[in-house]
């Protein structure tokens, strides 16, 4: 049995098969199987007071923004993708705690608002009259194409790899 395994992790061989293909198969399973939101009629918006926020730019690029309302256990968290559309300069400026915020989160996440420390994303953020993220624009990129497309190109890069390896091996033995 490990004759036949030894090839497909061994990195002068098949590693690079196996790692892509691997990882092919999971972006592109993640990238069905998660809920998506494809339209505002997707979204619900939560109201309430501002506790805390937490805006963290880490080591390596690493963004991890997050705030708290008073009414809900559930901790918001604006995601990575979308830290572009969002004005973190006006949020800072306009905002203190207390103050009443408005939260569009998906609809499949509605269930999380009483689960304590549970991440849930943020598509759209305001007060009465001030916006700082806006969710046609969070909604186009959740919706890119790209995320359905790197699946199945690691996937093809792996068998195409393999089938060039296979020759060269074949040659190479001869």
């Amino acid at each position: 049995m490990w004759n036949y395994l030894d090839p497909w992790i061994d990195r002068r061989q098949y590693a690079f098969v196996t790692f892509s293909i691997l990882a092919g198969l999971w972006l592109l399973f993640s990238s069905i199987t998660t809920h998506k939101v494809s339209s505002t009629s997707d979204l619900i918006t939560v109201d309430g007071i501002l506790s805390k926020y937490s805006f963290v730019d880490g080591k390596k690029g690493t963004k991890k923004y997050y705030i708290w309302l008073t009414q809900h256990d559930a901790a918001f968290q604006i995601p990575a993708d979308f830290l572009n559309f969002f004005d973190r300069d006006k949020f800072e400026r306009v905002i203190n705690a207390g103050q009443r915020i408005y939260v569009g989160i998906s609809k499949f996440d509605k269930g999380g608002l009483t689960k304590i420390n549970d991440r849930i994303r943020i598509y759209d953020l305001h007060t009465d009259n001030v916006s700082f993220l806006e969710s046609s624009l969070t909604i186009k990129q959740e919706n890119n194409i790209l995320k359905y497309v790197i699946g199945p190109l690691f996937i093809i890069a792996g068998i195409s790899f393999y089938f060039y390896r296979r020759k060269k091996l074949r040659h190479d033995y001869r």
